[in-house]
């Protein structure tokens, strides 16, 4: 499936009944009162919410449902239904840490949902074309495809339950005319294949669950 952005994909599977962590739901270049920040969704679709990031305003967002931890190593008094971690992983310095941290603060039947951009999508892809490498944030260490997420799974115990795509942020960045025009292009592509899709989001159960 292909959402629309980030907050379709929080609305589809998300349920009221849900305790949900947000990994790294700080600095994400919105005002906190922003409809289209996803952890303001989630607060909106979600039973309980809890939040981690290595630095925020902790007056706005007070423990025990907040924690400033680093992604690669948390630990919560309880278990949660979701764990979303929204254009995260691709940050991190060791990933696979961060999967074990997910495991062991899941619920039994619980979900991990991970995004993050798509390797293969069309804007890295055009940008091979006049840079040696694809232009990227100056903070990310890796590029993820969907069979390196599924991989990456498997070595940790886990195993996907959904593999979609999301168009984009819709933050209301402003973007340049290459990018507009490319724009056009991709949703165009899109009718006809998923690949080039920017943003990956796959959901991951624990493999041994029933």
């Amino acid at each position: 499936m292909i959402y629309k952005n980030k907050r379709d994909l929080i609305a589809t599977t998300v349920r009221k009944t849900d305790r949900v962590l947000d990994i790294g739901f700080w600095g994400q270049g919105i005002t906190l009162d922003n409809p289209r920040w996803p952890h303001n969704a989630l607060k909106k679709n979600a039973k309980e919410v809890y939040g981690i990031d290595l630095d925020f305003d902790d007056k706005q967002f007070p423990p025990p449902n907040y924690k400033k931890a680093s992604a690669e190593n948390f630990d919560f008094p309880v278990k949660f239904d979701v764990i979303f971690a929204l254009d995260l992983i691709e940050h991190l310095s060791n990933p696979g840490l961060f999967l074990q941290s997910c495991r062991r603060n899941l619920a039994q039947g619980g979900r991990i949902i991970i995004t993050t951009p798509n390797v293969f999508n069309l804007f890295n892809m055009a940008s091979k074309i006049t840079h040696y490498e694809p232009i990227v944030n100056k903070d990310e260490t890796c590029y993820f495809s969907m069979r390196m997420l599924r991989q990456l799974g498997a070595k940790n115990g886990l195993k996907p339950l959904a593999q979609d795509y999301v168009y984009d942020l819709e933050y209301g960045f402003k973007e340049s005319f290459k990018k507009k025009f490319l724009n056009l292009i991709y949703r165009l592509l899109s009718v006809f294949t998923d690949k080039y899709v920017e943003t990956l989001a796959i959901t991951f159960v624990l493999a041994d669950a029933t």
